[in-house]
């Protein structure tokens, strides 16, 4: 019973072989956009470090970041999005070795009286038995038109769509944290400022209002310097809210309740300073180093290779199949060598009429691998945009901060003029209030300056995608 199947079951791998370059579908081969070396800006290139935030020169930043890397929510979402799409290719290569099964079932059965053999057919035969059965059983599908390997190499592209989705996470959550560091030390620095701005107004409020009195200033002076302090005060409530505000932001980018946090956090402290330069590399490297991009482009991996999987269910599908137990009606009888069963032969199956169901997969196919094409398009257009944006930003902000210094330290130069001149007698203390008011406004200029620098700084780097240097390999071969 056996011989007549031999020469199929041998001829089977070498179908196999035959046909293996038969694999069908369009082999991917990853876009390669034309992207000048040079930035339109004129941007500094060279070697990027990777923990861009240390450039701040700021060890509780540099901390924050690194405890929102170990704790933060929203990463450990991306790490478990990882691992699960690993686990799915995982699932998926191994679906291409053979398959084996056990078995084994115990069942009590009776023939029907009525049935295909009536019971009288065999006399002496009992209609009721047992049935004892134990065995393995196997399959090998033999991939002839690449079908398990399209789908192997779509597995294991999402696997890295989910890599890069993590570490874009990861450029996200940094970049927001340092901003909202910022924002918190900024917003300190105003409300010390506003609190500086409300005492001086209010000074001059009083000494106006003596004026007045003596007959020496205008109700007028008088009235507007009252509604100067108000508005004074005012400002310097709202501010103390923006900086209550700001903390409970970046305790919310953490993850953390705020009063985990804010303790750390409430004793003021300066504005982090931007880096001089910003060392960018080449333009051309950037698509490279931005994992939204890297996500893209993979996902356009995936979606390719599942255009020939659809496709190789137009064709038939090969196995060979087996199966080895023992099989009796007594229990003790199950391990006897004449209870032994097997099979083991070829076989096939080839959906003859599906309704069009498998056409409608293949265009299913198609159109999503040309909505992630265009998404990669976009994904690029858009990286460039971002970077050079940015790096525009980051310059005119430096030019800024600058010029902003430099008022600061002449209105600092001419406030100690006043203080001199009073302090001789040459001038009243009104003058000496108004040039202090004025220095208050000239360093509020320079802080507002400095926070726009250092935002600016931090959209650089995460344009250019955090500047990681090198990534995390997937750990599996690409098929």
């Amino acid at each position: 019973m056996f011989r007549p199947a031999l020469p199929l079951l041998l001829a089977a791998p070498l179908l196999a072989g035959a046909l293996a370059g038969c694999t069908v579908g369009p082999d991917y081969d990853a876009p390669v956009p034309q992207v000048s070396d040079t930035w339109i800006e004129p941007a500094d290139t060279g070697a990027i470090q990777p923990a861009w935030w240390d450039r701040f020169d700021d060890p509780r930043l540099s901390a924050l970041i690194a405890r929102a890397m170990a704790e933060a929510p929203s990463l450990a979402e991306a790490r478990a999005r990882l691992a699960e799409a690993r686990a799915n290719r995982d699932a998926v290569l191994g679906a291409r070795a053979p398959q084996v099964s056990a078995s084994g079932a115990a069942t009590e059965n009776r023939i029907s009286e009525n049935g295909l053999l009536p019971v009288g057919a065999f006399p002496g035969f009992d209609p009721r038995y047992s049935l004892f059965d134990l065995g393995f059983d196997a399959s090998w599908e033999i991939d002839l038109w690449g079908r398990r390997t399209r789908e192997a190499q779509a597995a294991q592209a999402q696997a890295e769509a989910a890599q890069a989705a993590y570490q874009d996470a990861l450029v996200q959550l940094t970049a927001e944290i340092a901003r909202g560091y910022v924002d918190l030390r900024a917003a300190q620095q105003v409300s010390a400022l506003a609190a500086g701005r409300e005492d001086a107004t209010g000074d001059l409020a009083a000494l106006t209002d003596q004026l007045f009195q003596a007959g020496e200033a205008s109700r007028i002076d008088a009235e507007a310097m009252r509604a100067e302090a108000a508005s004074a005060a005012d400002a310097a409530a709202q501010a103390r809210a923006l900086e209550a505000a700001a903390a409970y932001r970046l305790s919310a980018l953490m993850g953390t309740p705020p009063e985990n946090l804010l303790p750390d956090l409430a004793a003021a402290a300066p504005i982090p300073a931007a880096p001089e330069a910003i060392l960018v590399g080449l333009r051309s490297d950037l698509l490279r180093r931005r994992p939204d991009v890297r996500r893209a482009e993979r996902e356009l991996a995936a979606a390719t290779a599942r255009i020939g999987a659809a496709t190789a269910d137009l064709f038939p599908r090969f196995s060979l199949i087996g199966g080895l137990g023992t099989q009796a009606q007594d229990a003790g009888n199950l391990f006897d060598p004449g209870s032994t069963r097997f099979s083991i032969g070829p076989s096939f199956s080839w959906p003859i009429f599906s309704g069009g169901q498998i056409r409608a997969r293949i265009r299913a196919a198609d159109a999503g691998a040309d909505a992630a094409a265009a998404a990669y398009q976009q994904a690029v257009a858009e990286a460039l945009a971002d970077s050079e944006g940015a790096v525009n930003r980051f310059l005119e902000a430096r030019s800024r901060t600058a010029a902003a210094a430099q008022a600061a330290e002449a209105q600092e130069r001419a406030f100690a003029l006043s203080r001199q001149r009073f302090e001789r007698g040459e001038d009243n203390r009104l003058e000496l209030d108004r040039a202090r008011l004025e220095l208050l406004a000239r360093e509020q200029s320079l802080a507002s300056a400095r926070v726009e620098a250092a935002n600016a700084a931090v959209a650089v780097y995460k344009s250019l995608g955090g500047a990681w240097q090198a990534e995390t390999p997937v750990d599996a071969a690409r098929p």
